[in-house]
């Protein structure tokens, strides 16, 4: 049976997916629920290439390409595994991958030059926050200095894309969230910036932080965070927010779906829109009239992650 990677970026949605590894070698972010029932395992590359020759049985016609799980540029044969790929799905322009910050802030230039020169186009990294007691708090495993570092390397190579988390410092660091994310992003240039919206997953660890520590914010306070974080980004970057987690509504549907634009052009269009959208939240609460967030939404179970 082919095996497919259980989780991928929604960019690659449409795109081949082949695992490299399985699970997470790190899997002790406090917020993340998404291998806590895997054990972390480096697949045989003659399985893989397997799983490359069945492409064409499992999935449409495609020009992406996406390798799982988690980190699989630790597999000591992600190059040949690229180059694979590359040579047997010929009609694919571009390849990405999941990667730890960890990994490829102390991964050897030479080692990153010999991926890229395989056919690997794009890196996937969480950064969540620039906060360093953030950070410590979600247990990330990182520090700033790391996240520079890794950015700063992998650019001379890939695109790269940093997820950023919103409300991951709660009311009580929001402001030191937004600041000091920004401020990574502006030392470490990713070509994306990719926002979500802490959503508390059931049996996480960061369960138990709420209302010990985190306080979870509220449309309002979303949306003032969004603000700052945008307006101290002072790079060329492309900022999205394209997960449902950003979303914002009211009984009778969805009022806000995310900012997104290229910065710095489109930043004063994006800062207007959160505005906007705050105006209206502060209306549609003055008339007693409840905002709900993803995680208003996510214990209703009216919207799954």
């Amino acid at each position: 049976m082919y095996d497919f990677p259980p989780f991928r970026p929604p960019s690659e949605a449409g795109s081949y997916l082949v695992r490299a590894v399985r699970g997470c070698n790190w899997n002790r972010c406090a917020f993340c629920g998404m291998y806590k029932g895997v054990r972390f395992e480096i697949r045989k590359k003659e399985e893989v290439f397997r799983d490359i020759d069945n492409i064409p049985k499992y999935f449409p016609f495609s020009r992406t390409a996406f390798i799982g799980d988690s980190n699989p540029l630790i597999h000591h044969d992600i190059a040949e595994i690229v180059r694979y790929l590359r040579e047997k799905r010929r009609e694919v322009e571009r390849v990405t991958a999941y990667a730890r910050i960890k990994t490829i802030a102390k991964m050897p230039e030479s080692r990153l030059r010999e991926i890229k020169e395989a056919g690997l186009t794009r890196l996937h990294m969480g950064l969540e926050s620039g906060d360093r007691e953030v950070l410590e708090l979600v247990k990330k495993g990182i520090k700033p200095e790391d996240a520079i570092e890794a950015g700063r390397k992998a650019g001379k190579f890939f695109e790269v894309t940093y997820y950023i988390m919103t409300g991951l410092g709660g009311k009580e660091r929001s402001e030191r969230h937004a600041i000091n994310t920004a401020e990574v992003i502006n030392e470490a240039k990713p070509t994306f910036v990719r926002v979500r919206n802490l959503t508390v997953i059931e049996g996480t660890e960061i369960e138990k932080l709420i209302g010990k520590g985190i306080t979870l914010l509220n449309a309002r306070e979303q949306l003032e965070e969004l603000r700052m974080l945008i307006e101290g980004i002072k790079v060329e970057t492309l900022l999205t927010c394209d997960h449902v987690s950003n979303y914002l509504f009211t009984k009778n549907g969805p009022i806000f779906f995310g900012v997104h634009g290229r910065l710095p052009e489109e930043k004063e269009q994006m800062l207007e829109q959160i505005d906007s959208t705050l105006k209206t939240v502060e209306i549609l609460e003055e008339s007693g009239e409840k905002v709900y967030t993803s995680n208003d939404m996510h214990r209703m179970g009216l919207i799954t992650l």
